[in-house]
């Protein structure tokens, strides 16, 4: 991977995207994680001082990651700020019924998704989107919610590809060491949740995506399976809502 040449695209993305928008700034959660931390990296290089960054913690959240998340932003000098979003969140909690760590977690993740939208307006800013290649095919995120964007920088390269990247641009170790986790709930994990590493996922998807026959039959079968089946199901995600053409009834 030219990661030289690909850092000089997604810089030249941003600034176009922005430009088209006619707005004055892009803004984004910033969660501690690798991915938010590449993006927040990148349209700093692009952009410069019109990058601002939202820090959306729960009471489930890993202080860790709040803590890289600030270094990040002090890193960059990035405009930043911290929003702890429990009480929201225990409100929505509140109001359903057999809730279950799944839906708390999207609760979260939309609850994030409407800050950022709402600071959007007031700096005049675009929200750009964190999801990783390896996420969107395999629909890990939530629709309306992180997944919601303007445009989205990395949503081309798959997880595996983001740390080559991260490591290019020398992201301090604590992002590139630590488990991927979306922090939705307390230990949470992707790669345990998955059940497969993203290195074993990506090669999978690497090799469905390009008609791989030969690497496909290597694969272990439930890792297919997977893969497979999450792509197809989770196909809605990455798709505007379909509307109904009239014109096909008559």
């Amino acid at each position: 991977m030219n990661c030289e040449q690909i850092l000089e695209n997604l810089c030249v993305f941003i600034k176009e995207e922005l430009l088209k928008s006619g707005k004055d700034n892009v803004i984004l959660g910033l969660s501690g994680g690798i991915d938010s931390a590449l993006v927040a990296t990148l349209c700093k290089k692009a952009l410069d001082k019109n990058v601002f960054a939202l820090l959306m913690p729960t009471q489930y959240s890993n202080k860790d990651h709040l803590n890289d998340a600030l270094m990040l932003c002090h890193d960059l000098n990035i405009e930043h700020k911290i929003i702890p979003i429990e009480t929201i969140l225990n409100a929505f909690i509140k109001q359903s019924q057999d809730i279950d760590k799944i839906r708390i977690g999207n609760y979260a993740a939309r609850i994030r998704m409407s800050l950022l939208y709402d600071y959007s307006a007031l700096k005049n800013a675009l929200v750009i989107g964190t999801s990783n290649k390896s996420e969107l095919l395999l629909g890990y995120g939530t629709i309306y919610g992180d997944l919601a964007c303007a445009f989205n920088p990395i949503g081309d390269l798959y997880k595996t590809q983001v740390y080559e990247m991260a490591k290019f641009l020398n992201l301090h170790e604590n992002f590139i060491k630590k488990s991927p986790s979306a922090d939705l709930w307390e230990n949470q994990s992707d790669e345990k949740e998955l059940g497969f590493t993203y290195e074993q996922i990506d090669l999978g998807l690497k090799a469905i995506e390009n008609d791989d026959k030969q690497t496909i039959d290597k694969l272990d079968e439930n890792l297919l399976k997977m893969l497979k089946t999450r792509i197809k199901n989770n196909a809605f995600k990455r798709s505007m809502p379909k509307i109904a053409n009239l014109m096909e009834f008559k």
